[in-house]
């Protein structure tokens, strides 16, 4: 049954729709709170055929992270079928109000399972019930006791007659929806909380499916965009189009799009339009392009962006209530006490600066979008996007279309990563199928998709900390300088500033004394974005390596440092797994030292511990212990793939990750300059996860896990490293000038 709302549902009234609709079909406001489930007020159906077919349309995005197989598992559960009996599809985003907005349609911040779990839940329970009441009225018994549901069938226990659910299904629309529905108890749960095979792989392994970049139309034609390679820069002239292509079509950067110094309206693109990808690639290499550059172009340096950190490190202007607040104003996160003057007083002062660059994402599908626009009839989109319901409202306001005009159909990702939570290449496709009017495949090339990122910001961190003669901390004083995600896209931000710019750094659960945390917004125009863990990535770096430097000052073993000074139970449970999984305590191989790291986001908790070895450059990686408490674990193996991946992601940025600016250009344009580990570097991974609840409770905090690998690899390994080198790096990447050639 397909996903989408057909038009000619659209004037029917509940009762009318779900029976249309040719078997029982749920509307559910997965990711958003409890309200009321109107058939025209949803983000994702379930759907039970007349044939028995089961199939869940979600309006969660998948990026390779399994989260389809996961709501598929948690479903399962209380429908009483097994989880390969239920599909799930992408769902069309939905406009109406009020809206389910959530995360279940912006796929960002390890949220699809931890907020929908409680809702298919729900919905598994409801679609049972009303099933089984379909099935009294067929029975004509009223006794509930007297019914008992398995494996997608429900079986009058006086007779022993068996009624599938394809049977029931059709019944079962006609009935009254219920609030609510008992759920399986935790005792009896079949499927959550166990390994199951994700379905999505075999058709990953066989190639049948469909991302982004494989979609094709009927006459369907190809663009490659062209940018100016200068951040900022927009187009002195449209050029004639040369031989091989059919179009040049100048882009505009669109409202809701524009980071940094890539305002809005600004015509800073253009797409090659061909009638095969190498006839648009190649033009589009060949064009010769004049650009009008901003004056300040010489300024836009990876030197003079350091610089400014420095001197914003030193005399930022303080926050006002009220105030305009540009870039370059320094936020209190939090104060407890008064760390400056413990510091003073303290018998050790210590003092250290951090610093990350930025990073692009780098994910293995480059950033594309298929678009076939009917002037005033429709625009059908194909993209591998995290944000659906936003790709729509921008679909509609460039075209002037209506909801009802507009598809988006969400394709898999090859990689998101945050990066294709942005809208700013179906911007573009759009605009170029509305010229061309024809379907269009835009795509960037690898170099615009390393060159025009929104990238994890550059940060520079400072952190202070005074130790008495014990090693117990006095005072600590922390001051984060990164440009502002929330800010360049417009946000207000708040007394405590930028909450992706300091995630990771404040209500640490270390007895820090006195404290002050700051974050102090950049005033460097390079667009930044959502990356996998982000702020957490940043802060957890300089957290962690600063309590390792403070045992040493302190002649205190690292893991037993954090063991004294943590004040929270969870956090101490999870170290001390990470470090008994390692085998701390016990000599490393020779030649070999291990580091340790702990932090915590999306609600969850992790410890790393990192060995390393030296060769004749620097460190080389070569098993990695983490342990997580996520709360529940609906798939295990799922969590341990997240978790793995989320090493190599960490492993990539730490050792390798760097982007560099020179007069406002990008200089690492392909993966030749930007360097990730090979398969024979990567090391042995070994996952706990921490024992679950009890019981499963409404009131627990589900934790998140698809970026959780990743902030403490760093810092881990920084502090593997110092152990064994006696060389401490503040500094990332290890490897700044790597290539793929080393």
């Amino acid at each position: 049954m397909n996903a989408r709302i057909p038009e000619a549902a659209a004037s029917l009234d509940r009762r009318q729709f779900v029976t249309a609709m040719g078997g029982l079909t749920l509307g559910l406001t997965l990711g958003g709170k409890a309200e009321a489930a109107a058939a025209t007020a949803v983000n994702a159906w379930l759907t039970i055929g007349s044939d028995g077919s089961i199939t869940l349309a979600s309006g969660a995005s998948d990026m390779g992270q399994g989260s389809f197989s996961g709501l598929a598992q948690i479903l399962c559960e209380d429908l009483m079928v097994d989880p390969g009996q239920v599909k799930v599809v992408p769902a069309a985003p939905s406009l109406a109000s009020p809206a389910p907005v959530g995360v279940a349609i912006n796929t960002v911040g390890s949220s699809v399972t931890r907020n929908n779990f409680w809702r298919l839940r729900d919905a598994g329970a409801i679609a049972r019930e009303m099933l089984v009441s379909a099935a009294m009225v067929e029975m004509g018994d009223t006794t509930r006791a007297n019914f008992a549901v398995s494996n997608a069938v429900v079986t009058h226990l006086p007779t022993g007659r068996r009624l599938g659910y394809g049977d029931l299904a059709a019944r079962a629309a006609t009935l009254p929806v219920p609030t609510s529905a008992p759920l399986v108890p935790d005792a009896q749960l079949r499927c959550i909380g166990k390994s199951v095979p994700r379905a999505d792989i075999p058709a990953k392994v066989d190639g049948s499916t469909v991302y982004g970049i494989d979609v094709r139309r009927q006459g369907m034609v190809y663009a490659a965009i062209r940018h100016c390679p200068t951040l900022g820069g927009v187009l002195a002239g449209v050029p004639a189009v040369p031989s091989g292509a059919l179009a040049v079509v100048p882009v505009k950067i669109a409202a809701g799009t524009g980071r940094g110094l890539e305002a809005v309206g600004n015509v800073n693109a253009v797409a090659v339009v061909g009638s095969t990808t190498w006839d648009a690639w190649q033009a589009a290499r060949r064009l010769s392009l004049k650009w009008t550059l901003p004056a300040n172009a010489v300024a836009l340096n990876t030197d003079q962006f350091m610089a400014d950190a420095q001197a914003l490190m030193n005399s930022a202007t303080p926050y006002v209530a009220g105030a305009a607040n540009p870039a370059g104003t320094a936020y209190t996160v939090e104060r407890s006490g008064t760390p400056e003057a413990a510091i003073a007083a303290a018998d050790v002062k210590l003092e250290a600066s951090y610093s990350l660059p930025y990073v692009a994402h780098a994910c293995m599908e480059v950033l594309n979008c298929t678009v076939d626009y009917q002037p005033g009839v429709s625009c059908e989109v194909w993209a591998p996007t995290q944000s659906a319901k936003s790709a729509l409202t921008l679909v509609m306001a460039l075209t002037g279309m209506t909801a009802a005009q507009v598809t988006v159909h969400v394709t898999a990702l090859g990689g998101g990563l945050g990066r294709k939570a942005e809208l700013d290449f179906i911007s573009q496709a759009v605009q170029v199928a509305m010229v061309i009017r024809k379907p269009v495949k835009l795509m960037w090339p690898r170099e615009e998709d390393f060159t025009h990122d929104q990238y994890r910001p550059m940060a520079l961190v400072r952190v202070q900390a005074g130790l008495n003669k014990s090693g117990q901390v006095l005072g600590w004083r922390y001051r984060n300088v990164s440009p502002s995600i929330l800010g360049q896209r417009g946000v207000v931000l708040p007394a405590t500033g930028d909450s992706q710019g300091y995630e990771g750094s404040h209500g640490l659960p270390y007895d820090f004394g006195a404290r002050l945390t700051e974050w102090v917004s950049h005033t460097a125009g390079v667009p930044v974005g959502f990356w996998r863990s982000v702020g957490a990535s940043i802060n957890t770096f300089a957290v962690e390596s600063m309590i390792d430097e403070m045992a040493l000052a302190a002649g205190a073993d690292p893991y037993q440092y954090r063991r004294s000074r943590l004040t929270n139970a969870r956090w101490l449970a999870v170290l001390d797994a990470a470090a008994q999984a390692a085998g701390w305590g016990t000599p490393a191989p020779s030649g070999r030292s291990r580091g340790i790291a702990i932090g915590a986001a999306f609600n969850s908790i992790v410890a790393q511990v990192v060995e390393v070895s030296a060769t004749t450059t620097g460190p080389k990686v070569t098993r990695v212990w983490l342990a997580i408490d996520c709360g529940w674990v609906v798939n295990p193996n799922s969590v341990e793939a997240q978790l793995v991946g989320g090493v190599v992601h960490g492993l990539n940025a730490a050792l390798y990750g760097k982007q560099t600016f020179v007069n406002g250009a990008a200089q690492a344009k392909n993966f030749n300059a930007s360097r990730m580990i090979r398969l024979s570097e990567m090391p042995q991974v070994v996952v706990k996860l921490m024992p679950q609840p009890t019981l499963l409770d409404r009131g627990q905090v589900m934790g998140g896990v698809g970026e959780l690998g990743v902030p403490t690899l760093a810092p881990a390994l920084a502090n593997a490293w110092a152990r064994l080198s006696g060389q401490r790096v503040r500094a990332l990447p290890f490897y700044p000038k790597a290539t793929m050639g080393d």
